[in-house]
């Protein structure tokens, strides 16, 4: 039965699919509401994603149909100048289902803003990206080092008409909400992100090249000590590429000083083409396991990715999900990943973590914008080292050194 199971599973994939393509475009809007007595609308929205994902080891368990996301968004205005967002997560069972949670007091449009609350903090376009738009089914292997949501206020907006795009914050450090955190430091974390478009005031060719940088950077506790760096077909379980935690091969860590975050990026769109490039290097400084000398943690990721609109969009067209009518698009993409992490910290016997990973991923995509989305992805890692998939019962360990992952998945947005 295992056998058939992937081969099951890309069948009854295939047709939710098939029949999820019928469904009637305009119930797959945003409702807005407008109560009785308040000057502005609220608009009710969400995104679904349903996934199947095949992984050609049979040695794994890890094949499965999943609910990769399932948000509701709440927005609105308050005030001319003052509009909240509220964004939450109904897939897994976690109990911290609050996604976003924010207000944003535009001071002069558009070249200031305060936002506060709980949202992404400025960092890298892959990031910051929405989740309903991205072009492949996962983000690359370093987006696990990326800082994540968390709660704080924020100064951002543009200069010289969209030459110049800032944002610099001032968060907590210790993720979203409720997170745990350390009781010996108590400093919050500086993040920033600037972009630059050179051409902005001119249409060069129908070319846009950008360049930004983004940095993050606070003191720290033991327990904010976690990388579980993870492939595609490794999101969701509890297998990762690379590990590193506050028990180290070393022991126990009994100090640690900062955390810090650097990212290079940059981009050009031209025409129904868009290339991507980004660059991260993510520090542990001074950690001090139970006996040892302090010293750094260096982890190094980098990724290139190519998006081509078949249908010969451009892919600097705006594209408004309050439009009445439905725009189809053909995209294609294609993304090569590479991973670091710092061997020195690596227990060899333990078969959970290796030096480098290498990825390529090739996503194809139908998408009837605003309203749903059909997407296959395959993505292939190469893993420097055997990591350990399971232990069987006449004792013999099977080890993985490669992983190859297929995902189809069936997007609504509302």
């Amino acid at each position: 039965m295992q056998l058939y199971r992937p081969t099951i599973g890309l069948v009854l994939t295939i047709g939710i699919l098939i029949i999820g393509s019928y469904f009637h475009e305009n119930k797959c809007l945003a409702v807005e509401i407008n109560a009785p007595g308040h000057r502005y609308p609220i608009t009710l929205g969400g995104t679904l994603q349903v996934d199947y994902r095949n992984i050609s080891d049979q040695a794994r368990a890890d094949s499965r149909f999943d609910i990769r996301r399932a948000r509701m968004n709440i927005c609105g205005q308050y005030l001319p100048n003052l509009s909240y967002e509220l964004e939450f997560e109904f897939q897994g069972n976690a109990t911290k289902r609050l996604v976003d949670a924010y207000g944003r007091l535009c001071i002069y449009q558009p070249s200031l803003y305060l936002q506060f609350g709980q949202f992404k903090m400025p960092f890298s376009r892959e990031w910051l990206i929405e989740d309903k738009a991205f072009p492949f089914a996962e983000r690359s292997i370093g987006y696990t080092l990326q800082p994540g949501r968390d709660v704080g206020v924020m100064l951002g907006g543009e200069i010289l008409n969209g030459l110049f795009l800032y944002n610099l914050g001032i968060f907590n450090g210790d993720g979203i909400d409720g997170s745990s955190r350390g009781n010996q430091k108590d400093e919050p974390e500086l993040a920033m992100r600037c972009v630059v478009y050179p051409l902005a005031h001119t249409d060069l060719w129908g070319i846009s090249p950008f360049f930004g940088v983004s940095f993050t950077e606070s003191r720290i506790d033991t327990t904010n000590v976690q990388v579980q760096a993870k492939s595609t077909g490794m999101i969701g379980t509890l297998r990762n590429v690379y590990e590193l935690k506050s028990h180290t091969k070393f022991g126990n860590l009994l100090d640690v000083n900062k955390r810090q975050r650097k990212c290079l990026e940059s981009g050009l769109i031209a025409g129904p083409m868009a290339f991507y490039a980004e660059y991260q290097r993510f520090q542990y400084k001074d950690l001090k396991p139970v006996g040892e000398e302090p010293s750094n943690a260096n982890i190094y990721t980098w990724y290139t990715s190519l998006v081509i609109n078949l249908n010969g969009m451009s892919m600097s067209q705006p594209l408004s999900p309050k439009k009445k009518t439905s725009v189809d698009i053909w995209q294609a993409a294609f993304r090569r990943e590479y991973f670091s992490g710092d061997a020195n910290w690596i227990k060899a016997e333990s078969f959970n973590a290796a030096k480098e990973a290498n990825a390529y991923s090739l996503a194809l995509s139908w998408m009837r914008i605003p309203y749903y989305r059909i997407l296959i992805d395959y993505t292939y890692t190469d893993i420097s080292d055997p990591i350990r998939i399971r232990v069987n019962p006449d004792s013999t360990i099977e080890y993985m050194t490669s992983e190859t992952s297929v995902t189809m998945r069936f997007q609504i947005n509302m």
